[in-house]
């Protein structure tokens, strides 16, 4: 294969096609960094304002450095898998303390950092400090997988084949755009399904298309289906407070806040004594591996109520906290949350 003439003809592409997304604006390794973490398992069109808000609060990695982590996990909410910001809080304290504010050039290094795994520390590497490394992730799998025919589970077999040939490609020189334009063209032709080959630069190179099997490549595995889950969250509100937890630390959405909520089978009983008649509504969320009903009970409260609520009922929390209703706008709660609240809100007039 003519690796020469696959990275003329990719690299062309990308100089004429490249997408304008907000941290291509530099080489800053901190606005990379961001941006990679955030779409790790999140769309890129999805993560753009979230990406341009983030940095509007935390313009530099000191800034990150020295926020409140409640302040980093807040803006946060919606993307999902919320260890991301934790670990992203974490590394910016870190580049501060070991590396004088200055993100390490070496991909070895960046993987010191917390957070940061292989495909991230080879993507900054070569975008910001043109280290020749192929970043190789699931999409740069699928195509590299396809234009080299090969017919196994990249998760599983065929990964230092990838890799090596993503490294002499980028080897070749500028591996920041060429690791770029694999991303580019991963997500405008190289689909998952249906690519669209007809238009791709390197296709006369690409042998699961002279194969015609570029459809059935890479072979995936079987999707586990999701493990549905019955959970229970409370509203409670007085004197124009309402109750929130923090989540503990190992614990899902650990460290976001949100109403008191239990998976717990063995808190049913005592659930349904607390929630018997009492106004309801049921949202579904899913986390991970798990499709949860959501039910949402709009109490009244009452000192012994709240007592139930936290010691009897409530999953484990780090802490609670009463927050004024009208802070409540400064508070990303999690979605299914604020659907539930403005669900049963009307039924909580008399509680305000």
């Amino acid at each position: 294969m003519n690796l020469k003439a696959i990275h003329k003809d990719l690299l062309k592409w990308y100089l004429s096609h490249k997408r304008e997304l907000p941290w291509r604006i530099s080489q800053d390794p901190y606005r990379v960094w961001i941006s990679e973490i955030m779409l790790q398992q999140t769309r890129v069109e999805a993560v753009i304002p979230y990406y341009e808000r983030f940095l509007s609060h935390f313009p530099t990695v000191k800034d990150l450095a020295n926020a409140q982590e409640d302040q980093v996990t807040n803006l946060w909410v919606g993307l999902g898998y919320y260890s991301r910001a934790r670990n992203l809080h974490s590394c910016a304290k870190e580049v501060m303390d070991r590396f004088q504010g200055k993100f390490p050039n070496t991909k070895d290094e960046l993987l010191s950092l917390p957070g940061i795994g292989p495909y991230t520390a080879s993507a900054i590497a070569s975008i910001c400090f043109e280290q020749k490394i192929g970043a190789i992730d699931g999409n740069l799998e699928r195509v590299i997988a396809r234009l080299l025919s090969l017919t196994v589970n990249p998760k599983k077999e065929g990964k230092e084949i990838i890799q090596d040939f993503a490294n002499n490609l980028v080897s070749i020189g500028e591996p920041g755009s060429i690791n770029q334009a694999f991303m580019d063209l991963s997500s405008a032709i190289c689909k998952p399904k249906n690519p669209n080959c007809n238009d791709c630069p390197i296709q006369k190179y690409c042998l699961g298309f002279q194969k015609n099997i570029q459809q059935t490549i890479p072979i995936k595995e079987i999707k586990k289906e999701k493990v549905e889950i019955q959970a229970y969250g409370f509203i409670l509100v007085r004197n124009q407070k309402i109750l929130l937890a923090k989540r503990a630390k190992k614990e899902w959405l650990a460290g976001m806040w949100d109403i008191p909520w239990n998976i717990s089978l063995e808190s049913q009983k005592e659930i349904s004594k607390i929630v018997k008649e009492k106004k309801s509504c049921t949202v579904n969320r899913t986390i991970t591996h798990h499709k949860i009903a959501f039910s949402v009970y709009a109490l009244p409260s009452a000192q012994n109520l709240e007592e139930k609520i936290i010691k009897k009922v409530s999953s484990p929390v780090e802490c609670y906290r009463w927050f004024r209703l009208q802070e409540l706008e400064g508070i990303h709660l999690p979605k299914p949350t604020e659907k539930a609240l403005g669900q049963l809100w009307k039924h909580l007039e008399d509680t305000k």
